[in-house]
């Protein structure tokens, strides 16, 4: 009888944990995976998802550019100070350069919201390097913890 009661109570307990795990899905504001890459601005509104875009300010300045295109804000959580990462590629598409590998930034948790159809923008000032003449790709991407980095890109010329 005592063992009839034991497994009884455990089989209730493990049905009560299944039940739980299963309705733990978060329903915040579901993002896509990853959007696909833009180069610059359309100028328009992007069927409600955020926009990113990357335009040039003067030889070696850029803007980095996250508009949000949907009906709510969008909040963005990070693990350090570091909000957004850019790099360059030759045209192999072989990374020459990336901003986070000669960057230091400070461990503490932080967030960013974008109310609707506001932006997150940050300056890119690409640093002295000595690379060939040619044609690059800069690309630029946000680092959340968790959700899509709206990755963007455009060209960038050494002459």
């Amino acid at each position: 009888m005592r063992k009839r009661l034991w497994f009884l109570a455990l089989s209730l307990l493990l049905l009560a944990l299944f039940a739980t795990a299963c309705g733990m899905e978060e329903d915040a504001e579901k993002m896509p995976e990853e959007p696909e890459t833009n180069e610059g601005t359309s100028g328009g509104i992007a069927a409600g998802e955020p926009e990113p875009a990357i335009k040039q300010l003067d030889d070696k300045t850029y803007l980095y550019t996250v508009k949000n295109q949907t009906e709510k804000p969008l909040t963005f959580d990070f693990t350090s100070s570091q909000r957004y990462d850019f790099a360059l590629l030759d045209e192999s598409g072989e990374q020459v350069f990336l901003q986070s590998s000669v960057s230091m930034y400070a461990q503490a948790l932080g967030e960013e919201t974008v109310k609707q159809a506001e932006e997150l923008e940050y300056e890119i000032e690409v640093p002295p390097l000595e690379l060939e003449p040619g044609t690059y790709t800069l690309e630029a991407w946000l680092t959340p913890e968790q959700g899509p980095a709206f990755r963007t890109e455009t060209e960038y010329v050494v002459e």
